[in-house]
């Protein structure tokens, strides 16, 4: 089975900081989330937050929403520390999307942006339904 997760080093975290604003239609997909997600939730968890980049976003219209950012990079955990170090609303916790999901409570809204399709099929589908 070949191995799907590629998030082996600071330099492929680094670079797609680096590349990630010029993802075709990027911004349309966070502007469709943005809209869906009411503005009236208390708890979001961020699955793959990478640096923290939709949480940020989320939290423009909602910046006292409770949010739990997950992620399995270094580098990333980092950037989204950073980014939120003076945000109590936000928890950053080191997780491995290959293994279940922890006990985090419930959430009014799950988002992921370009994080699960680096698990194997079989882990998304039990990924999904850790969610649900």
């Amino acid at each position: 089975m070949s191995q799907v997760n590629l998030w082996s080093s600071a330099e492929h975290a680094l670079w797609y900081l680096s590349t990630a604003d010029s993802i075709p239609h990027r911004t349309e997909g966070e502007s469709v989330l943005l809209g869906e997600v009411p503005k009236t939730v208390h708890r979001i968890l961020d699955i793959g937050t990478g640096d923290g980049r939709l949480l940020g976003l989320l939290k423009c219209d909602r910046p006292n929403v409770e949010c739990v950012a997950i992620d399995l990079k270094a580098t990333m955990l980092e950037k989204v520390r950073t980014r939120f170090a003076d945000d109590r609303t936000v928890t950053v916790i080191e997780h491995n999307l290959d293994d279940s999901l922890p006990d985090l409570g419930k959430f009014d809204a799950v988002v992921s942006s370009f994080a699960i399709h680096h698990v194997e099929d079989d882990r998304k589908r039990s990924l999904y339904t850790e969610i649900f």
